[in-house]
């Protein structure tokens, strides 16, 4: 929804976005999050992250499971489900002393779901053709004899 974060900023302005929720998965495919108000949405936040323990999903042990989740921008949307104006978005998972991408998440990893399809998606974009989900009214219905 985003290219950059000036452009998210503006939206959580104009929009009088009060929260901003960052999501992502575990190992076995929960959906966890983390919700900040919208004053904490800074350039900071692009550059280290919101802290949070990696232990407590079972992405790592409690000794080393300091990790980071930065924002997706291009994942960006207003949550129809909040009672507040909600930005969310599906963030990397990264290691907090390297920076490293989290070799395991299970959205961002080079196996994972959204990185294997990238290129399926691109391809899709650059050849013209349609998702089979998109509908015409024009459409007639199928007929089952």
């Amino acid at each position: 929804m985003f290219s950059d974060f000036n452009e998210a900023k503006s939206f959580v302005e104009k929009r009088s976005v009060e929260m901003v929720d960052m999501k992502f998965c575990d190992l076995w495919g929960r959906w966890h999050h983390v919700t900040i108000p919208a004053s904490g949405f800074a350039p900071v936040l692009m550059e280290k992250g919101v802290a949070f323990d990696g232990s407590s999903v079972g992405f790592k042990s409690v000794s080393s499971g300091d990790m980071v989740l930065v924002p997706d921008l291009a994942t960006g949307f207003l949550d129809p489900f909040w009672e507040v104006p909600t930005l969310s978005f599906i963030c990397t998972t990264l290691e907090a002393d390297t920076r490293a991408l989290f070799p395991y998440d299970p959205v961002r990893s080079p196996a994972g779901p959204r990185s294997s399809s990238a290129p399926a998606a691109s391809r899709t974009r650059a050849t013209g053709v349609r998702s089979s989900s998109s509908t015409s009214s024009t459409a007639s219905p199928m007929r089952t004899g």
